[in-house]
């Protein structure tokens, strides 16, 4: 909790190295909040139900508080819409972070609006001054006086999630549509739009508010080749001039308010405990859904970001995790059985453990090695071997060949072979003694053979004789093999032997 909720994190870009097929997966970016979580849910390994409820039930009661106390959401991007592509918790949590950052502007603005109040309780603005024009519409005029049109500023249509599109969707289909309106959700947004317009026009007329809207609803009459004309030639057209018509309904009762007057299209302390609510009675099968998807997803963009070079070869395995990953989880998704889908995660889990073996040793030459044609061959070279390795049974595959493929090194590539070999440092040097073994680069062997030889003159007489009968040359020679490194040595055997 400690690290997800880390303060110093700040807000997350999402600044990732985007795979063609990684949208596809409904999953949340690996800097967001909700991966983080997957990711840390990972460490607990063997699928510990008991330890992944215990971790979210913790993770949801910080989340309440960070919106009780309109505290920022960590690692959540600062974005004004809503990533449908993602899964549902990682749009419910942008949802909460957008509430809570409205939620504090209201207060901010309350506060300000207090003390306007305070100044100015017994002044009144005069009725018929332009408020909220975001500039003139270039070749209109208004219809009643000789006054150029103006765009207002509108608010932007409220954030939904993907849910909260169905619930609309079903609700539409359900009660079906009122004149072009499929609920109260598009009445609001129309009566806003219509607010707006008529203060940056105070002389405004609902039909300027159609030609501005909704300009297929004006069936122009104007003959002069494109030159405006005052007063604009044209009527509205039939659905607009029925009787009863709800745009014109609507039009007489909006009052005249620019956006800054205007009550938010979202509520956001009401979808804010929507989300909330939410994620505190998530079903657990909802949630391990999600958490499966977005755990492969976030592990497959980390990867994803390594830098291996030019290798074609990599890129190739790389997008066809992606594809295996798609048609996998896509399985997985919004199913209510998901005991069939085992032997699919397994298989997708040792594809995965391949491509990552692949990764990491396309890695290490791209960066060790500077020389981009002998790094390709020699990359080719080892994918040629280990792709027979790469089945996709659950049976483990074991080859004795070792890979020992020989590449040619061009005159123009020495140096960097031999940049490979620097010459030990003085603290290697020192160090190489201190190991008793050879050394390359500062890595000491796991095993050792340390040999003592003395040269010395023995005689064959007793060893109580006074003086020896005869003296021959013998070499006496101790051996001991012993493991471990310079700071901690174990001795396996000590051998002793005269030759």
């Amino acid at each position: 909790m400690k690290d997800l909720f880390n303060d110093e994190v700040g807000n997350s870009n999402y600044v990732e190295a985007e795979n063609k097929y990684g949208r596809a997966l409904k999953g949340a970016p690996s800097d967001s909040l909700f991966a983080q979580f997957c990711l840390h849910a990972l460490w607990f390994g063997n699928c510990n139900m008991r330890a992944i409820a215990v971790l979210w039930i913790d993770f949801v009661r910080e989340i309440r508080w960070c919106w009780e106390e309109s505290e920022r959401l960590p690692r959540m991007k600062t974005t004004s819409s809503i990533d449908l592509s993602s899964c549902v918790i990682h749009q419910k949590l942008q949802m909460l972070a957008i509430c809570i950052e409205r939620k504090k502007s209201l207060n901010r603005k309350k506060d300000t609006d207090d003390a306007h109040k305070e100044k100015t309780s017994n002044s009144m603005a005069p009725d018929k001054i332009r408020k909220g024009s975001a500039g003139v519409v270039p070749s209109m005029m208004l219809i009643n006086t000789f006054q150029e049109m103006h765009a207002p500023y509108t608010q932007d249509a409220p954030l939904m999630t993907e849910d909260m599109h169905e619930e609309r969707l079903h609700a539409a289909e359900a009660f079906g549509n009122a004149v072009g309106l499929s609920g109260q959700l598009e009445r609001d947004i129309l009566s806003s739009d219509m607010s707006a317009f008529k203060a940056a026009n105070p002389d405004a007329a609902f039909e300027d508010f159609i030609r501005w809207h909704s300009p297929g609803d004006w069936v122009s009459e104007d003959k002069s080749d494109g030159n405006p004309t005052w007063p604009p030639k044209g009527r509205l057209s039939q659905r607009m001039s029925e009787h009863g018509n709800m745009w014109r309904k609507i039009w007489n009762d909006a009052p005249a308010l620019p956006v800054s007057e205007q009550k938010s299209l979202l509520d956001s302390v009401r979808e804010g405990e929507k989300v909330v609510h939410y994620l505190e009675t998530l079903r657990p099968q909802q949630l391990l859904e999600q958490m499966v998807c977005t755990a492969f997803k976030s592990s497959a963009d980390i990867l994803n970001k390594t830098t291996y070079g030019g290798f074609k070869l990599m890129k190739t395995k790389m997008d066809q995790l992606y594809a295996t990953m798609v048609s996998t989880l896509r399985s997985l998704q919004g199913k209510s059985d998901t005991s069939d889908l085992a032997g699919d995660l397994k298989r997708l889990c040792q594809v995965f453990e391949h491509i990552e073996k692949l990764l990491i040793f396309a890695a290490s030459v791209h960066r060790k090695l500077d020389a981009p044609r002998l790094a390709q061959s020699i990359f080719t070279d080892y994918f040629n071997y280990y792709l027979p390795k790469m089945g996709t049974s659950l049976e483990s595959i074991c080859y004795e060949k070792e890979f020992t493929t020989k590449e040619k090194v061009g005159t123009l590539e020495r140096e960097a072979v031999s940049s490979l070999f620097r010459p030990p440092t003085a603290n290697q040097s020192w160090r190489k003694v201190l190991s008793m073994g050879n050394l390359l680069n500062g890595h000491e062997p796991i095993q050792r053979e340390i040999v003592f030889s003395v040269l010395e003159k023995l005689s064959n007489g007793h060893y109580s004789s006074p003086t020896p009968l005869c003296t021959d040359e013998q070499i006496e020679t101790h051996r001991m093999y012993i493991c471990g490194t310079s700071n901690d040595l174990w001795i396996a055997l000590s051998v002793t032997s005269w030759d």
